[in-house]
């Protein structure tokens, strides 16, 4: 997972949290007023019907001196200390509200025709909105003297309205919390974008910088934050590969040159003796001794030749005939190809293309030298296909040999690598000929493959 999108559900996921909590100490807060104002309500009416009323004697009976409008809204029924009604409003009638002598408050639902309530006129639309006849009543219980005598006050009040707005209330905030989280979400993840922008400039640059092009370097920041010093070590640490490969370099190219000399005049004096000696043991040990100096002089050449092209960035650029290059080579290499019977198939039109003249001729040379080496004993064939296209150079050369493990194919294009070492050996292969070849396809811009089935190997080659 990405850190853009773990930090963009990091994000989400708090706020969620936040909003829910939040949402519900509101929610909370909201239901628990309108319950502290029905209490004082009922409060109120409840004693101010109990005031209004007109005791005999006894106390066991009470009537309302005066008319009260509240008698016929709620539901009330006031109990002397033996447990009878001495008064009750016209609801109690309709259906029977349990008293629960522990508690003083409490919510109590009740299946009651909704024609049995008195509705405000105001709330008469909402009716529309309710599905059912459950009716949920907020219950209130009091006690009053009077007379030495006490009596329990029952009133209840339907929050039939008050639920509708409560439902209300909780659906729109599970929208809002939902809609607060989409745009939260979106937000971070452009915020995230936003701050891992850098990030993904410097992993950029990262990518851009390889072993040909070490003298790249990460631009700094502005802003000396944490990212502009994660830049300044990067960019030390490229300094530091970049004198490293550079002294390598200058190393295997000193090298390779101080050993060329000596190693020419060796062969000359080789070459000499073997003038001067016609035959016998000794003239065989010195033609072992010349063909080695033969091998080692080409694995300095081809050093020497890496050594130049990693340190060269720039093609020289002009039209080639890549045609002619390639019978050119295929002429150089007429006698060998005759002597291992190998069939050279072409399929080659003439062929202008923009390029390193030298460098293309090198890396033909390399391709069908290594075709040659590494074709099957009896009855082998090459084929050579190139064609341009809107500019681009398109090469093919396959020639058959023996099956190539997947592990080892990848790895044809590394310094040194062979697949058949000791076949490599008696033809003088020194395992750079492919890495050559791909050094300079890279400097042209373009790309090399190679692909082994059907008893045939394929370098698809294209140049930029």
């Amino acid at each position: 997972m990405k850190v853009r999108t773990k930090f963009t559900l990091w994000i989400s996921l708090t706020a969620l949290a936040t909003a829910t909590i939040f949402s519900l100490f509101v929610y909370v807060e909201l239901v628990e007023e309108p319950y502290r104002l029905i209490d004082r309500e009922l409060t109120e009416i409840a004693e101010t019907v109990f005031n209004n009323l007109a005791f005999s004697e006894s106390g066991a009976e009470a009537h309302l001196r005066h008319e009260d409008g509240h008698v016929q809204r709620y539901w009330l029924k006031i109990i002397d200390s033996k447990g009878k009604a001495i008064f009750s409003s016209p609801l109690t009638q309709k259906f029977d509200i349990p008293f629960i002598e522990a508690k003083q408050a409490y919510f109590i639902k009740k299946e009651i025709p909704l024609t049995a309530l008195w509705i405000d006129p105001q709330d008469a639309k909402k009716f529309e909105k309710i599905r059912d006849d459950s009716v949920r009543f907020r219950v209130l219980v009091l006690t009053r003297n009077y007379s030495e005598q006490k009596y329990t006050l029952l009133i209840a009040k339907p929050l039939l309205f008050l639920d509708l707005e409560l439902q209300e209330l909780l659906t729109r905030l599970i929208i809002g919390i939902f809609a607060t989280i989409i745009g939260i979400f979106l937000l971070s993840y452009f915020l995230a974008g936003r701050i891992l922008q850098p990030m993904a400039s410097i992993n950029y640059k990262i990518k851009e910088i390889r072993e040909n092009s070490l003298d790249l370097r990460i631009p700094l920041g502005t802003s000396k934050d944490e990212l502009y010093t994660l830049s300044l070590s990067l960019n030390s640490m490229v300094d530091r590969l970049q004198h490293s490969f550079s002294r390598q370099k200058e190393f295997v190219s000193n090298a390779a040159h101080e050993l060329k000399s000596p190693l020419t005049i060796l062969m000359l004096g080789q070459e000499e003796l073997l003038t001067k000696r016609s035959s016998g043991p000794i003239r065989s040990e010195l033609e072992k001794q010349l063909s080695t100096m033969r091998r080692l002089s080409m694995l300095i050449r081809n050093l020497l030749d890496i050594s130049r092209l990693e340190q060269d960035e720039n093609c020289v650029r002009e039209s080639v005939r890549v045609d002619v290059l390639i019978e050119q080579v295929l002429e150089d290499y007429r006698e060998i190809l005759q002597a291992q019977n190998i069939i050279v198939e072409t399929d080659i039109k003439e062929c202008h293309f923009s390029g390193d003249s030298e460098k293309i001729l090198r890396l033909l040379i390399n391709l069908i030298d290594n075709a040659t080496k590494y074709n099957i004993e009896a009855n082998g064939r090459v084929r050579i296909t190139v064609r341009t296209n809107k500019g681009k150079l398109h090469l093919t050369i396959a020639n058959t040999s023996q099956e190539i493990p997947p592990a080892d194919l990848s790895r044809l294009f590394e310094q040194f690598f062979r697949v058949e070492k000791s076949r490599s050996q008696s033809f003088g292969g020194s395992g750079l000929g492919l890495t050559i070849a791909k050094r300079i396809v890279e400097l042209h811009g373009g790309s090399i493959e190679v692909q082994n089935r059907d008893g045939w190997t394929t370098f698809f080659v294209t140049l930029l």
